[in-house]
């Protein structure tokens, strides 16, 4: 196959990385912080809460929970008018493709490390608390670290979650030309144009970046 891609889908390949890159950065400061607060955190009605929202995306259709912030962030409601007094703009653009794929791929990055950090040994924890240490201290320092190969994969499972989404992609970012198409927008609109070359051009060049952080998540699973 002679690979030409046309400018729109080479844009789309540079802002999927673009996306990815920035994800990463936020699965990896807020997404660790949310995975401290489960740990931390008695059994309440909070904490119910936050988990109830990591684990939405999975249970729900991501095109709904795309329609769902669509709605809440337009100005037809008083968060959106809010929103929209402070200039704050997170449809239709780039912030809205970062908050899209961080709501698809959280959950594959919070809920294997939490589940890991629960089965951690507890005598260590209450061994460096003992000794002065803070929980956040314990967490960051300790925990993570000994736990780091659940932490890579993870990070690599949730980075595949964002380099495929769709749905909630699609409502709240729009699918706009040199704006919100992303690699895998690029492909559902090049299939509705008839445009196949295209699709499957870039179709397999998503299936081989999402391969190489397969086989890298394989490897580390191993070495580590």
């Amino acid at each position: 196959m002679d690979f030409k891609l046309n400018s729109e889908a080479i844009f789309s390949i540079v802002l999927t990385f673009k996306v990815a890159g920035i994800c990463i950065l936020l699965f990896l400061s807020l997404g660790s912080l949310i995975v401290f607060f489960l740990h931390i955190k008695k059994e309440g009605i909070l904490k119910k809460l936050v988990n109830f929202l990591i684990e939405l995306p999975l249970a729900f259709p991501p095109i709904v929970i795309g329609f769902l912030l669509l709605w809440l962030f337009s100005n037809d409601n008083y968060f959106g008018e809010i929103l929209n007094k402070m200039h704050i703009h997170l449809v239709f653009n780039f912030y809205s493709l970062i908050i899209a794929g961080f709501i698809a791929g959280i959950p594959l990055y919070v809920k294997p490390i939490i589940s890991s950090v629960e089965h951690f040994p507890r005598n260590i924890i209450e061994a460096s608390l003992i000794s002065g240490k803070s929980e956040i201290y314990t967490f960051f320092k300790i925990i993570l670290p000994s736990i780091k190969k659940i932490v890579i994969s993870s990070l690599l499972l949730s980075v595949s979650r964002v380099l495929g989404e769709v749905g909630i992609s699609l409502m709240l970012g729009g699918n706009i030309p040199f704006q919100t198409n992303t690699i895998s927008l690029e492909i559902f609109t090049s299939v509705f144009n008839s445009d196949l070359h295209t699709a499957m051009e870039l179709s397999l060049i998503l299936f081989f970046i999402s391969f190489v952080i397969f086989m890298l998540s394989k490897f580390i699973m191993k070495k580590l």
